[in-house]
Order: C-alpha cells, then sequence, then structure tokens
C-alpha cells in the first residue's frame, strides 16, 4: 500500500473564477471594503477569494500565487480565531480551505523560488517581501537535509495515524554522489550533547523521514499599516513557518495534538525502492545488489540501535509494519533508531554475515566516538546496547553477530586446521572472516523470528533444490573457493568439496554447518527471545509455520519463546508478534536509572499466545485525515 498524494479542496473554486474578471483586483476591492465595514463573515469570504485568487495564477504558472495562498491562509486564521461560534459546516469549510492552501505553499513554493525548506518562505506583503524564516524542530537532521517537501493522504489503517494541527510530511534528503557516500568519515560535532553527527555513508540519498508543517501567518502581514519589517521582526504577532519532528515535540502543549503519520515515510521508501529482492537472490553480489548497512535517520548517541534483518527473497520492506508498529508506540520511538542490513540472499549466508559483522563494526566505531567525545556515559548492561532482529534466514545471521564461533563451524566442513591450508593470503583471509569470529560487545539482545535453526524440510525438496540452482553468487567467490579446494584435497567435507554452496543448501537440516551453528550457544552476554509461528502440521516435521517447523526455531536457551498462529511471511504483519516485539523491547529499556520495569518472567519460560490476543489500544486509532 503507497501513500496517496494529498489534494486540495476546491469544488467551489469554478464558481467562484467565473466571476473574477480580474482577480487579483476584484480581491483589493474585496479587502478594501472588508476593512471598512467589517462582517462576521468577512475573513471566510476573503480567505475563500484569495484562495481562488492563487488557483488561477497557479494555473497560469504565476509565482504570485505564493502570495495569495499566504493571504488565505492569514484570513481563515483570523476567521477561526473571531468566530468561535462558526456552525459546523461553516468550520469545516474553512479547515478545509485552509488546509489546501498549506498544500499548495508545501508542494509548489519550491518550484516558485519561494520556499527553501532549509532555510525561508518568502512572501509579498502589503509593504514588500517579507523573508519568514523555516525552523526545524526535533530532528536529528540538520537543516541543510531538508530537500524536498511530499504531502501524502497518510494511509489508512495504519498504525500511528494522528488528527490534529498542521499537515504530516514525508521529507527527502539532498541527492549524495556515489563517491561521496563510500567516502565519509563518521564524527561526532553536536553540542547539544543529544546526538551526535551521522556515519553518513550509513545514509542512504534521499532519505524520507516524517514532519509536519505548522504554517502561522497573521493578517497583520497584508494591512497597510504595518510595516513587513515588523512582521517579521517580532514586533507584532510573528509569521512562522515550523518544521516539527512530530515522533518527539509537540509544540502545541497540553492537549492539542499535531497531524502525525509515521508511517508515510516507511511506505514511500518501499514505493520508491528499485530493489528486487528476486534479482538480487539469484544474481548474488554483483558489484549492485550488494550488501547494505542503513540507517532511517541520523545516528544519535542516547537511542538504541535496533537493527533489522531480513529473510530469504526478501528485503527490508519486509519490515515495515513491525517498524511502523515501533514509531507508533510513544516511549520506543524516542528511545531506539532502527537500522536494516539488505543482502543478497542466495548468497552463502556465512559470507553475508561475515559482510553485517564488518558493516556494524564500523557502524558501532562511530557509536563509540560518538558516546567518547559527546561524553556520554559508558555501561556494559545489555540494556544500553543494540537489538538485533532477525526474520527467517536473517536469524541466522542475527546468531552469528552474538556467537562466539571458536573452531566449532570450521570443524564441520573442514578435517585441517585453517593456518594448515594451501592457498592465497587472501582466499585464507576470506575463510578466517567466515567461520572466526567473536560475539559483537555492542549486542545485547537478539530476537528471532520464525528462524529455521535447524532447517527447513522445504530446502532439501525439489523446489529447495531449483531455488539452489537459481541462486548465484560472486562468480570470483566461486573461483577462488574451487581453486582452495582443489589445493587441498580430502580436507573439506562431501558437501564442501565443490562450488560455494548456497543459502538455500547450507538451510538442509542434513547439512553439518547448519548443526554446528545450532549446537552452538549464544554469547552468555546476550539475552534471546524467539517468537516462533505455528500454523499447520509438514509431513514429517510437525506443526510448522508452512515453511518452519516449531522444532527448528525452537531455542532452549531463549528467555521467553511466543507462538504465534501466523504463516512464515505472515508472522510480521501479526498484531500479535508485533505487540511481543513491543513488549521485548520495552523490558530491554529496563536498567537502572530508568522508569520502565519489565515484567516478571522466569527464564526459558514457554509463553503461547492465542491468535486473537491484540496488542493493547496504546496509540489512538488509526484516522484518515481528510483535506
Amino acid at each position: 500500500m503507497a501513500p496517496l498524494g494529498a489534494a486540495c479542496w476546491y469544488d467551489w473554486l469554478a464558481k467562484t473564477s467565473e466571476q473574477c474578471q480580474d482577480p487579483i483586483d476584484d480581491f483589493e476591492l474585496a479587502r478594501l471594503q472588508a476593512s471598512i465595514r467589517p462582517t462576521q463573515s468577512s475573513s471566510v469570504s476573503l480567505g475563500e477569494q484569495a484562495f481562488a485568487v492563487g488557483e488561477r495564477l497557479h494555473a497560469n504558472h504565476d509565482p504570485r500565487a505564493v502570495d495569495y495562498w499566504a493571504r488565505s491562509i492569514a484570513w481563515m486564521d483570523d476567521a477561526r480565531r473571531q468566530n468561535s461560534d462558526v456552525p459546523p459546516s461553516r468550520s469545516c469549510r474553512t479547515s478545509r480551505v485552509r488546509q489546501s492552501a498549506w498544500i499548495r505553499i508545501l508542494s509548489c513554493g519550491k518550484a516558485y523560488g519561494r520556499l527553501d525548506p532549509t532555510s525561508h518562505l518568502l512572501v509579498n506583503g502589503i509593504s514588500g517581501t517579507c523573508r519568514i524564516p523555516v525552523a526545524h524542530q526535533g530532528f536529528a537532521w540538520k537543516s541543510n537535509d531538508f530537500d524536498r517537501l511530499l504531502v501524502f493522504e497518510p494511509p489508512t489503517g495504519e498504525m500511528g495515524n494522528v488528527r490534529g494541527r498542521g499537515i504530516p510530511l514525508v521529507v527527502l534528503t539532498q541527492s549524495k554522489s556515489p563517491g561521496l557516500m563510500q567516502n565519509q568519515r563518521c564524527d561526532c560535532s553536536s553540542s547539544d550533547g543529544q546526538h551526535s553527527a551521522s556515519c553518513d555513508k550509513f545514509l542512504l540519498s534521499q532519505t524520507p523521514f516524517a514532519a509536519t508543517a505548522l504554517i502561522h501567518l497573521p493578517i497583520s502581514l497584508f494591512e497597510e499599516t504595518i510595516a513587513c519589517d515588523e512582521v517579521c521582526s517580532g514586533n507584532v504577532d510573528v509569521a512562522t513557518v515550523t518544521l516539527v519532528n512530530p515522533l518527539t515535540v509537540n509544540p502545541m502543549g497540553g492537549d492539542v495534538q499535531i497531524a502525525q503519520s509515521p508511517a508515510m515515510p516507511l511506505l514511500y521508501a518501499r514505493q520508491a525502492s528499485q530493489y528486487n529482492p528476486i534479482a538480487a537472490f539469484i544474481r548474488g553480489d554483483n558489484g549492485v545488489d550488494r550488501p547494505e548497512l542503513r540507517f532511517l535517520e541520523p545516528y544519535q548517541t542516547d537511542k538504541i540501535p535496533l537493527i533489522l534483518v531480513h529473510g530469504l527473497v526478501s528485503d527490508p520492506a519486509t519490515f515495515l509494519e513491525m517498524a511502523d508498529a515501533v514509531r507508533a508506540d510513544p516511549l520506543l520511538r524516542t528511545r531506539y533508531q532502527i537500522w536494516v542490513f539488505r543482502y543478497p540472499t542466495g548468497d552463502d549466508f556465512l559470507k553475508s554475515a561475515a559482510a553485517l559483522r564488518q558493516k556494524l563494526a564500523e557502524a558501532f566505531a562511530c557509536q563509540s566516538a560518538g558516546a567518547v567525545e559527546c561524553e556520554l556515559p559508558a555501561t556494559d548492561h545489555p540494556s544500553q546496547r543494540a537489538v538485533i532482529v532477525g526474520h527467517s534466514l536473517g536469524g541466522l545471521l542475527s546468531k552469528l553477530q552474538v556467537t562466539n564461533s571458536g573452531d566449532r563451524l570450521w570443524r564441520a566442513v573442514s578435517s585441517k586446521p585453517l593456518d594448515q591450508l594451501q592457498g592465497t593470503p587472501q582466499d585464507i583471509a576470506d575463510l578466517q572472516k567466515s567461520f572466526f569470529f567473536n560475539a559483537s560487545p555492542h549486542i545485547g539482545r537478539v530476537v528471532y523470528i520464525a528462524t529455521p535453526h535447524k532447517g527447513s524440510p522445504w530446502a532439501s525438496r525439489g523446489i529447495g533444490r531449483l531455488a539452489s540452482l537459481l541462486a548465484r553468487g560472486k562468480a570470483s567467490d566461486g573461483r577462488d573457493y574451487e581453486e582452495v579446494v582443489a589445493a587441498n584435497p580430502g580436507v573439506f567435507s562431501d558437501s564442501f568439496s565443490g562450488t560455494v554452496q548456497s543459502s538455500v543448501q547450507l538451510l538442509r537440516p542434513s547439512s553439518s554447518l547448519l548443526q554446528a551453528l545450532a549446537a552452538t550457544p549464544s554469547s552468555p552476554d546476550v539475552i534471546v527471545n524467539s517468537i516462533i509461528g505455528e500454523h499447520c502440521r509438514l509431513p514429517r516435521a510437525g506443526q510448522s509455520d508452512v515453511v518452519v517447523p516449531v522444532d527448528s526455531a525452537y531455542r532452549e536457551e531463549a528467555e521467553t519463546t511466543t507462538v504465534v498462529d501466523a504463516t512464515h511471511t505472515s508472522i510480521l504483519r501479526s498484531s500479535t508478534a508485533q505487540y511481543t516485539l513491543l513488549k521485548i523491547l520495552t523490558e530491554h529499556l529496563a536498567a537502572p536509572g530508568t522508569n520502565c520495569e519489565p515484567d516478571e518472567h522466569p527464564r526459558r519460560q514457554y509463553l503461547s499466545l492465542p491468535a486473537e490476543v491484540q496488542p493493547p489500544n496504546l496509540i489512538p486509532a488509526p484516522i484518515r485525515l481528510s483535506i
């Protein structure tokens, strides 16, 4: 489901415009008459007429349209202040015209050279051009990151939608050249101690994020008796344009809510993505579909990284509903920052895990630099470390980030120690990275969702064998591995004595490597949670989520195990699974000095929740905003 472009409400416009031979002169005449003989409906009439003038100018590509949309906002605001007892039908009409004018300025202002989202809005008042500053409130983004403003109709049915003041937006950051993105270094330059500057290489070009626009344009801006510089300087009612982060700030105060739709940027990102997970599965890491770790917002030292790792033939968009649930939660969205890892899922998952390990090390190096330079307190408590969540194959990649390998995995594929193998230094180094590693000290919790720790029977059947034939890794990797095998006859086990195995082959229950990984415990410093799907029985495999048997997904070391009535793919959209993840993340915050107290759960308790369990209504019910 993609967000829809927001529309302006002007069903009365055609009739009004036909009556205007010279719309600007007619408006000024009406304004003069209203100033001499004001009536209760003067401001509403002027607001509607100003909007009609703006629309006619816009049809002719005239930049003065912005000035008359601004006048419409000013007089409609004046009408709202003066007429508290306006009939509901008239009040609704006033609000719609006002919001339509807002949408026009936000959508078209930059094209007319009037709106620079990084700094200002230019409006021609009665005494000249007024430069109204654009303020940015509550963002981790810098002012110069606000490149484009996109207005959408907030999608129905999404958690976190709130009806209120302002216009919810999707903001796009500036485009970055590939070379610049690859060569960015991490630093911490924030002077407020709240968050550090981001590792820019982990931020995509034109990253979308949520904002709410609040515009206040007093009618004094368009009155002859008051000079424009007085309006802009604050000597009278001040004109303001504020872009607010709705996830962290409520500038209205009290019970007044600002409009927000946290799902819109995520939906836009999925719609705009050119990534094809099926093509990536077949082509492998070909230099285009390479493994990538991405931040959804600049790194902030006061937020815990929540790392999402997708499964086979998938991409980070599969976590959209889960991410939306986290961002819709009033507490969690202020305490967690979301990172996503995308990788070609047909490749050897040890290789993908090694790529994730390297990129996380780089990201956590930025975290460490930020914590030191910004003088944040350091602690070894898991609640101050990252949470990694893996679905399906992504769960195995996640486990390889919280495990000390020793030589267990290597002994599952080779009868000779690595340092005794014949091969080029680069080939030996690549094997070292894949098979020998330590658990990341920066990850304090892992959540497995429908993860095949003991494999899936489908990987051994016809469909799995076909998928193995389709999956292709990097051609050079295959040649290098074959050369190592040829140089060391009789050393590798039968399954690994040919070409590089695909991820599908490694998911076969008979895989010696998968069995060794299943027998390898997670680091004792890491808390483990499992969410398992149970939907139907598989022949000779028992209860399953259609793809992964429950027995394969179960981990004895898990602190909690939640069983959900869901299939392998629908589990991420399950309200029970989402509620369980939110509960886990809330408990992860419980550390000395915090106000969140976790529920008591004995270690290794097995929890089974019925499918009809629904999460409590912690957020307002979704509301479709009519504009």
